[in-house]
């Protein structure tokens, strides 16, 4: 069976929520591909939460609108002029404006795609289960926005209830002792090819002449979570805090398309041309990397048909050439090289004293402990993730200029209008600098 071919066989199973029914059916399937190539399997079971939008209506002055609502969404029904449509440019800006916006209901559109991400009501970059969505929100095509208007019949339907979702994962056994994880995920909306299925569809092809492969497809990586504002992977997050992994590194791909771009751990650099020299945040190996493990994601940010029912590959897609440079990487020894995180430390605007004892631990050998410093900060101005060694105090620094969050932290906003409130916002992050500026510290002495 070829690899188009799969990702057809699993793409007829239509939108695939972590905990629905149909999972089953899918991961016996990889299963299947999996034995296929004598690839030993377990399949790990792990709850979920399931929402599901049973039905739906959007009447506008007697004319209904084809509409679907966005996961996670409470059910309602109501009538009324008090609305809110909001053209957005990327689908991910979803959450910034429910966020600010959340007293009423809002009808968002992009273009005349239909499109979903899961609405998340609480603090930004929480593991932490939050607040669920107090509101609805409603997606439509662009062409059909003009049709809202005047007094509207909002009816939805929908369920959230605790199941189970599988995460399946093979293993080859290898030459060495050392393992590698390379991990897709099943789940998916509308279509899902790209997004993911050619990436699981690729993990029965992959070999390797020197390590053991574990070949991983997670469930719970577009949803599933118990109301986290860090909505997306959390099968991988809970899969990771439940395994203890001892692994050279872990290889995600995801979204995966011809224009994909390779995201790297510092110590990686090197093996990849033009790669992004940061851990991607968007990913499953973004739980592989805060365990100490080094990353490399395997996406394409700009792909046009994200979360999107156009998300289908086409005839001309041919995905052999990175089955074969992937399986050539596997192949080969890798080495990693502590010098690119001293660089990187270098580089980050951090105190004298931790740029001390971080360069200290590296010539100690202390590189993995090092990559658990790593977080995310979300820039709440232009809604974009990004990682950093030390994320809490790089965020701090942010904030000076920009409104952010800092993963598993806090939320950081200058609302002051004067010159005084200003300098008392200014000194209050001087003194939380120092306060994790210490708590670093300690934790840093403490791997000696």
């Amino acid at each position: 069976m070829t690899l188009r071919e799969r990702v057809k066989e699993l793409s007829k199973y239509g939108e695939l929520i972590a905990g629905d029914k149909k999972e089953r059916l899918i991961v016996d399937k990889i299963k299947e591909y999996f034995e296929v190539n004598k690839i030993t399997t377990y399949i790990n079971p792990q709850n979920v939460l399931k929402w599901e939008e049973k039905e739906i209506e959007l009447e506008c002055e007697g004319i209904k609108i084809k509409a679907i609502s966005l996961p996670y969404s409470p059910s309602i029904d109501v009538e009324t002029s008090d609305y809110q449509v909001i053209k957005i440019n990327n689908i991910l800006d979803v959450n910034k404006y429910y966020r600010n916006n959340s007293n009423k209901i809002l009808v968002f559109t992009q273009d005349d795609l239909m499109r979903k991400i899961v609405l998340k009501n609480g603090t930004p970059l929480s593991h932490l289960p939050q607040n669920p969505p107090r509101l609805p929100a409603f997606y439509i095509r662009y062409k059909d926005a003009n049709q809202i208007k005047g007094k509207c019949r909002f009816f939805l339907k929908s369920s959230f209830e605790e199941s189970i979702g599988y995460t399946i994962e093979g293993i080859i056994p290898g030459k060495t002792e050392d393992k590698i994880y390379v991990t897709a995920h099943h789940d998916h909306w509308f279509k899902g090819e790209h997004d993911d299925l050619i990436s699981v569809s690729i993990l029965p092809e992959l070999k390797s002449e020197k390590y053991e492969l574990h070949l991983i497809s997670f469930t719970a990586e577009e949803s599933g979570c118990f109301f986290s504002s860090f909505s997306w992977a959390c099968g991988s997050y809970n899969f990771l805090r439940s395994n203890k992994i001892d692994a050279k590194l872990s290889i995600s791909l995801d979204n995966l398309t011809l224009n994909s771009k390779f995201f790297v751990t510092p110590g990686l650099f090197k093996y990849f041309k033009n790669a992004v020299q940061y851990p991607s945040p968007y990913t499953d190996s973004y739980n592989f990397l805060k365990r100490g493990i080094p990353t490399i994601s395997m996406s394409d940010i700009d792909y046009p048909y994200y979360h999107s029912e156009a998300d289908e590959i086409s005839e001309t897609e041919n995905y052999e050439e990175i089955v074969k440079l992937l399986n050539v990487f596997l192949s080969n020894e890798i080495t990693i090289n502590p010098q690119e995180l001293v660089n990187v430390i270098f580089d980050t605007p951090l105190p004298i004293e931790i740029k001390e004892l971080a360069l200290n631990l590296i010539e100690r050998g202390k590189y993995n402990e090092l990559l658990k410093f790593y977080g995310s900060i979300l820039d709440l101005s232009k809604n974009t993730i990004q990682t950093y060694l030390f994320h809490k105090l790089v965020g701090i620094n942010k904030a000076y200029e920009n409104s952010v969050a800092i993963e598993d932290f806090v939320e950081l906003r200058n609302y002051c209008e004067d010159e005084i409130c200003s300098k008392l916002y200014e000194k209050f992050l001087y003194y939380l600098q120092k306060e994790i500026t210490n708590e670093y510290l300690i934790q840093l002495k403490n791997l000696f």
